[in-house]
């Protein structure tokens, strides 16, 4: 192994070493702002056991289950929607079978691509800040 290989894996823990404790530190300051339990009386035990108490909390206040509409309830809202669709179309659109469901899933896609192109562009651009932190930092 040179000394490089050595440098590298050196810094590669030390960075290790930095982040969990500023994950730790992050974490304290979490539960001593939540839950108001000072810094000195924090273990891994007692974050879990006030992240679980939290969970059981927020699991409560959600509805048990969603209202499930009956056929009928469904095949009115389909056939609303679907003349909805059809009207914004125009009487063309009469003679196309699913004319609504394909203006539906237009509407649909064309909506969510700005979202889904910025989440794809942040995804990159973190792959791409990672990897040029890790390759400037333990270059051979």
């Amino acid at each position: 192994m040179s000394q490089n290989d050595d440098n590298a894996t050196q810094m590669l823990f030390v960075d290790v070493g930095v982040r969990s404790l500023l994950i730790g530190e992050a974490r304290r300051r979490a539960l001593t702002r939540v839950f108001g339990v000072p810094p000195e009386d924090q273990s891994l035990l007692v974050t879990l056991i006030l992240l679980g108490a939290a969970g059981t909390v927020a699991r409560g206040l959600a509805p048990r289950q969603l209202p499930r509409p009956s056929r009928l309830q469904a095949a009115v809202g389909g056939t609303l929607a679907n003349t909805a669709f059809r009207g914004i179309a125009g009487p063309p659109s009469a003679t196309v079978p699913l004319a609504g469901g394909l203006i539906a899933f237009a509407l649909l896609s064309h909506s969510l691509r700005p979202t889904v192109s910025a989440a794809i562009h942040e995804a990159r651009a973190l792959a791409h800040g990672i990897g040029a932190a890790f390759g400037v930092r333990y270059r051979r």
